[in-house]
Parts: structure tokens; sequence; C-alpha cells
């Protein structure tokens, strides 16, 4: 019960390693939803979903693969990624001078449906 109540929200954030977050994440990509959506809570991995990472690339239990639903009712292999390029991270310095790609996460509703 719980994994389709947590894969039918509008964001999702799972743990890295878990196989019950997988599960989610594979739900949420069996029924349409934006990769751009779905997150790991350890921050090196935060945004590994938004990339296409084809399956050996990395770990093989760590995460899912969206080789797993995309294209899966159609007889083509699928080696490439169907889905809008998310708009471009910017450069921002911070106030001690370092500097870090600022995402912009929050999408108007309209955007987050197509």
């Amino acid at each position: 019960f719980e994994t389709v109540v947590s894969s039918r929200g509008s964001v999702f954030a799972g743990t890295w390693f878990s196989t019950f977050s997988g599960y989610i994440v594979r739900l949420r990509g069996y029924y349409g939803m934006s990769k751009y959506f779905t997150y790991y809570s350890w921050l090196d991995r935060k945004f590994f979903m938004h990339e296409w990472m084809n399956v050996g690339s990395g770990s093989l239990f760590a995460r899912e693969y969206p080789v797993a639903w995309t294209g899966i009712d159609g007889d083509k292999f699928v080696d490439n990624d169907s889905e809008k390029p998310r708009k471009k991270a910017r450069e921002v310095v911070s106030v001690d001078g370092g500097t870090f790609l600022e995402r912009n996460t929050l999408y108007p509703r309209d955007e987050m449906e197509e």
C-alpha cells in the first residue's frame, strides 16, 4: 500500500541502495511521471535520476534505470532518453567565495504535467 501512495506523489525523495525506494521509482516510471521530480536523500546522488544512465554504467542494485519502463510496450531497443531535457543549472558564487550549481527544482504545476 505504501509503495502505491508514495509513487503517486508529485515529488519523491528516496534512499540510495533501498529496494523499497527503487520499486517506487520504477512505479513512477510506469505511471509516466517525470524523472525530474525524483530525488535521492544522499546528497552525492541527489540528482542521479535526472540523467540517463545505461544499465551497467553504475551500480546494478543501488538505483533504478529508466530502460525498465521507457518503451516497455514497444518492439524497439531503447538506449536513450525521450524526455525533454531539463533547464540548465547555472553556476552561483556563494558567500564564502566558492561556487555551486543552482538547480531550480521548483516547477509550476503545468510544467510537471508535461
